[in-house]
């Protein structure tokens, strides 16, 4: 019993330090990736946005231009701008520019990915794998955790 309970320890001590592990490709370092829990990600169809440092390795720029998840309808791109004095998320257009040797954070509140259209909810301990595309380099798939955040609460309007 002990030994299986050893082996399951070891196993899920793995999983979880792969899933917090830096991503890094020759052209890229992604860290400190995260999902959001939120009411609007606990349940079907509803929406959680992802987070990271992604640094450019290149000497070209690179663009962040969507993505796609098994847990998602719809990947976008998406900022926060002050309109009609608040906050509101909207699709960046043109995706986010990496320019080469520098690093863009994705945070709650600024820039960041949008999953949309939930097919299961998206709660707090989850882990969600997420393919990130991109122009200028290949596209990374990560697995980040599923956290709650209380900053950046603006203002989250989809279209119907």
């Amino acid at each position: 019993m002990k030994k299986l309970f050893a082996a399951v320890l070891v196993a899920l001590t793995a999983i979880s330090i792969s899933a917090c592990a830096p991503v890094e490709k020759s052209d890229l370092t992604i860290v400190d990736g995260w999902v959001r829990f939120s009411e609007y990600s606990d349940h079907v169809d509803g929406m959680t946005g992802a987070f990271a440092s992604i640094t450019n390795n290149t000497d070209h720029e690179i663009n962040i231009v969507g993505g796609s998840s098994e847990i998602a309808g719809m990947v976008e791109v998406h900022e926060v701008v002050m309109a009609d004095g608040a906050m509101k998320m909207q699709a960046k257009e043109g995706g986010i520019a990496i320019a080469p040797g520098k690093t863009v954070t994705l945070e709650p509140g600024g820039l960041h990915i949008m999953l949309m259209g939930l097919k299961k909810a998206v709660l707090e301990g989850d882990e969600v794998s997420l393919t990130i595309d991109f122009e200028g380099t290949e596209d990374v798939t990560v697995t980040w955790p599923v956290k709650t955040s209380l900053a950046g609460d603006e203002t989250y309007a989809p279209k119907n």
